[in-house]
């Protein structure tokens, strides 16, 4: 089998990376980036037979494929996401609202309670 010379120049003029390299332009861990190559998820070459590199084309159609996922379909979260700008209640706050909706239908309430032991005390 021959090599032709503009394959070997192409070949020469890849830019390989070390796993260091690659988590870095993945922003992931070393050692996420390796349990993906474990999975298959991440194409890697044997340089050598001994060292493992990675094609950054190859990295960077993966980095883009994973931003493509997050933009389309965000992971579900349990709560809606002013969850983490709108403080919780506390009970005087949850007092102070219930006042505020209800004071009219309290206040005739006690109004009715008092007519009532006025006529029937008499």
């Amino acid at each position: 089998m021959e090599i032709k010379k503009e394959e070997y120049k192409e070949y020469l003029n890849e830019d390989y990376l070390s796993i260091h390299e690659a988590s870095l332009l993945l922003e992931i861990g070393e050692e996420e980036l390796w349990a993906l190559i474990r999975k298959h998820e991440i194409p890697t070459h044997n340089v050598a037979g001994a060292f493992t590199r990675l094609k950054r084309s190859e990295l960077e159609e993966v980095k883009n494929k994973w931003r493509i996922e997050r933009e389309l379909f965000p992971a579900p979260e349990k709560f809606f996401s002013h969850h983490k700008t709108v403080p919780k209640a506390t009970f005087f706050d949850k007092l102070v609202d219930f006042w505020y909706f209800n004071d009219f239908y309290i206040l005739c309430s006690l109004l009715i309670a008092a007519l009532l032991y006025f006529i029937l005390a008499s």
